[in-house]
């Protein structure tokens, strides 16, 4: 019996963060990622650990399915919920983590803004929040000990310099958007726009669209793109994998060959390797759900031993191009 749990879309309830003792880890030693010593045992550690939306795609998927195997490697009493992106229902899940007075939280916030009373709150009660991959907005940074995750600026700005190079600095390119009024999405957009309009004057913008992170929408938005633009598009950003690879099969579909559209995003996934391969992606980005979940975990055992932590900690990235795709390991998601 494990002492992981897996909520979906539901509030906290009292008896989901109880400890199922029976075969769990009991860690009574300090890991050496620590950096000081524990104030209670691993085996009673209670993190709460609130994910944006799981079922979206691949990554976020992975992320999850890597807190809980760590939470279990660890042998802490983790529960994970899945707000499936709503700011309201994750509001009442960080609610509900305060009420149980949990050791520390791990919040991938669905929001730059509606989270931050909660947060506050939560704060204000001596609960530790760590923010993961996404950040928080600057009026709710002050609750939080730290945030782990990507650089999504920079990784919008390599974007940029890898589609800018792969179009020799002119050409026409859409864009296929995240979520509106997500902070990853304002990043990946804003830092992207920027690097273009200061490095790559001459590519232009002929569209952009939201796709909200799902594949099958980006494939239906890059298809109207096609539709209005057709062979004037020489290049498409797409903000992550899982959306380019949905333009991938818009391409296929209006008879494109590999190569004939150069299409970017920030963070590769398994099948973006292959169809890097495959020639039809020409850039992405090196980003770990594995990683991103660890760093969290870490980070929230650390608060909540009142061990400092920095404001800011990255997980590792680096551009991926059909030059150098096989000195990287294929994405298991």
């Amino acid at each position: 019996m494990s002492n992981f749990t897996y909520i979906v879309s539901k509030p906290l309830a009292a008896a989901a963060l109880l400890a199922l003792s029976a075969g769990a880890v009991v860690a009574q030693d300090a890991p050496e990622w620590l950096g000081g010593e524990l104030k209670k045992p691993l085996s009673e550690t209670r993190i709460g650990i609130t994910v944006l939306y799981p079922g979206s795609n691949s990554y976020q998927a992975k992320y999850a399915e890597t807190a809980e195997d760590y939470a279990a490697e660890l042998g802490i009493q983790a529960t994970v919920m899945d707000p499936q992106g709503d700011p309201a229902t994750q509001f009442d899940q960080i609610q509900d983590m305060a009420s149980q007075n949990m050791d520390a939280m791990v919040v991938w916030p669905t929001s730059q803004n509606a989270l931050i009373p909660a947060i506050r709150n939560a704060s204000r009660a001596g609960i530790p929040v760590v923010t993961s991959n996404s950040p928080l907005g600057e009026a709710g940074r002050r609750y939080i000990e730290g945030h782990t995750g990507p650089d999504d600026c920079a990784l919008a700005a390599q974007a940029a310099e890898m589609l800018g190079d792969a179009l020799g600095g002119q050409g026409n390119i859409v864009v296929v958007e995240g979520t509106p009024g997500y902070a990853v999405s304002i990043l990946r957009g804003n830092c992207f726009l920027d690097e273009l309009a200061d490095n790559y004057p001459d590519i232009e913008v002929l569209a952009s669209q939201t796709a909200e992170w799902n594949r099958e929408k980006a494939q239906t938005v890059t298809e109207t793109f096609l539709t209005q633009f057709g062979d004037q598009i020489d290049g498409v950003y797409a903000f992550d994998d899982g959306m380019a690879l949905g333009v991938v099969s818009a391409l296929q579909g209006a008879g494109k060959e590999p190569g004939d559209v150069k299409v970017v995003s920030c963070n590769q996934f398994g099948e973006g390797w292959d169809a890097m391969r495959e020639g039809w992606i020409s850039g992405s980005g090196k980003q770990s759900p594995i990683d991103d979940a660890i760093l969290a975990i870490q980070t929230a055992i650390k608060v909540a031993n009142g061990i400092e932590v920095p404001e800011l900690q990255e997980i590792e990235r680096a551009k991926i191009t059909p030059e150098n795709v096989d000195e990287f390991e294929r994405p298991t998601w």
